[in-house]
């Protein structure tokens, strides 16, 4: 017979002192979590690099969003570990190796296990496993099924979205993708992810026609998933799918998604099946800047478990880091570093570049050779109006790949001033609905004292003004044409944020 893990005998102790009283519940888990994680922590701090300026260190958090517990169709070995609900599995998973945050996104249906009581349940454990600066418990759904229809990861939602008569917080019809993106849109901070995504998954979004609502929610797209149904806790087991090749058909599309690292577990094995991981770059180890970190796309996939890898673009004195969306007039330059934990050789770099909706695939313009750990890259090809991609592939000598969420570049005039000093994409900013209705208004969440202008497809500045008050700022949509359009946020000193803003 197994023997049961430690962290599993400390979340069997949390159990049941939560029935009795909050405050040794939390106790214990500081004391737990600070034994457990001591070591890797202070050793992490030792490896974090600064990235952009001081003001806004950027660190790298290792993790996964894709598991289930027993509030759906997961703990499959229950009998043998004890492990149902999500608090045991953020409890074993705190003390998983090179382990930052968990996400349990459990299904959303009954046919899959799911109780309309359960959401608010995880929700509520995820919270109190959380230990901020140690280890984040985020939960979400599996919105779906995957018959005619396509499994989505969603986060930042703390309803639970189903079609199913008294099995749901709020309604969107099964397989209603398009009535999905507009929900999600609507809720500030949240997102989806393409999960084991099929080529004629949700509504055939690879071939069909694109989608501006559905580039609006998604923020990313598995590249790797599973093994689903292991067992193994020795890490020695990886996952040998691949989701590429729809991850970069999105790409070419021009969907704005980078690459998800899914373990989907349906066993005890939380963090140890395997050493892939989602990388999040966040300043902190909290809830909050985690969801941000996803919502921006500032992650890679790994299959490594501590390789930090940078990519930022720089026009001008202003440096963007990946995931963004920019506008400026000058040369980009690109700019890749890798730092390995163990000092794992690299045996190849790709930087590639490629044009959002093109239909084209990226091609290779930079390389690294064997042992490199930077590659540099100045697009001089790229023509003023022009609009291009970036992102990395790295190859280590064992044949662990790595890949980065692209930025996103067009070379468009800019008719606003004063950025020079400014740190890059720094400043938290969300817009919401996106899309918007021509005649309605959208509402951005922007630092009090931010400047915030929205730029037409030619770069010209259409209107602009100074927030007020967070999260109040009306954009006055009904003076714009339908299409595509740029804000930009800016906090002098502080930083400067570019988002799209579709006006349907």
């Amino acid at each position: 017979m197994q023997r049961l893990p430690a962290t599993l005998l400390g979340g069997c102790i949390f159990e049941v002192l939560s029935e009795i009283s909050c405050a040794p519940t939390r106790a214990l888990i500081s004391l737990r979590s600070s034994l457990v994680r001591h070591y890797l922590l202070l050793a992490g701090l030792l490896v974090q690099s600064v990235r952009l300026c001081a003001q806004a260190p950027q660190r790298f958090f290792f993790g996964n969003l894709h598991s289930h517990t027993a509030y759906s169709d997961g703990s499959k070995d229950s009998a043998t570990t004890g492990v149902n609900t999500p608090r045991e599995a953020y409890f074993f998973a705190q003390a998983s190796q090179h382990f930052d945050f968990l996400g349990i996104s459990e299904h959303n249906h009954t046919q899959a296990g799911m109780r309309l009581p359960r959401y608010a349940k995880g929700l509520q454990q995820a919270d109190s496993a959380t230990v901020n600066g140690e280890f984040v418990a985020l939960w979400g759904m599996e919105w779906g099924i995957i018959a005619g229809g396509g499994h989505l990861l969603i986060y930042g939602y703390d309803n639970l979205i189903g079609w199913e008569a008294g099995s749901y917080d709020e309604f969107i019809a099964q397989r209603d993708y398009r009535g999905l993106w507009r929900k999600i849109n609507a809720r500030p901070g949240a997102f989806a992810s393409c999960a084991h995504p099929d080529n004629s998954d949700y509504n055939n979004l690879r071939t069909g026609a694109f989608d501006d609502a559905a580039d609006s929610a998604l923020v990313g797209s598995a590249f790797r998933s599973g093994p689903a149904f292991s067992t193994d806790i020795a890490y020695s087991d990886p996952s040998s799918s691949s989701y590429e090749a729809y991850y970069r058909a999105l790409l070419t599309r021009g969907y704005h998604v980078g690459p998800f690292y899914d373990h989907d577990n349906h066993n005890t094995t939380f963090g140890r099946t395997t050493e892939g991981r989602l990388v999040a770059l966040a300043d902190t180890l909290t809830k909050s800047a985690l969801l941000s970190a996803f919502r921006e796309r500032h992650f890679y996939a790994s299959d490594d478990w501590n390789t930090e890898v940078s990519l930022n673009l720089t026009a001008d004195t202003l440096t963007y880091i990946m995931g963004s969306i920019v506008q400026h007039p000058p040369t980009p330059t690109i700019a890749l570093t890798i730092t390995d934990g163990d000092a794992e050789p690299v045996r190849s770099i790709s930087l590639l570049r490629g044009v959002s909706g093109s239909g084209q695939q990226p091609v290779s313009v930079a390389t690294g050779a064997a042992g490199s750990s930077a590659v540099q890259y100045t697009d001089a090809a790229l023509a003023p109006g022009d609009s291009a991609y970036y992102y990395a592939v790295i190859i280590q000598q064992d044949n662990d790949r790595i890949i980065t969420a692209p930025i996103w570049y067009r070379r468009g005039p800019s008719r606003i001033t004063g950025l020079t000093s400014v740190a890059a994409h720094i400043v938290p900013v969300t817009i919401w609905p996106n899309p918007v209705a021509m005649g309605a208004d959208a509402t951005i969440a922007a630092p009090t004292g931010a400047t915030i202008f929205v730029l037409d497809p030619l770069g010209r500045v259409v209107w602009n003004t100074v927030s007020t008050e967070v999260g109040s700022t009306l954009v006055p949509t009904q003076t714009l044409s339908s299409g595509l359009y740029i804000v930009q946020v800016v906090v002098p000193g502080q930083g400067v944020t570019t988002r799209r803003l579709v006006v349907d």
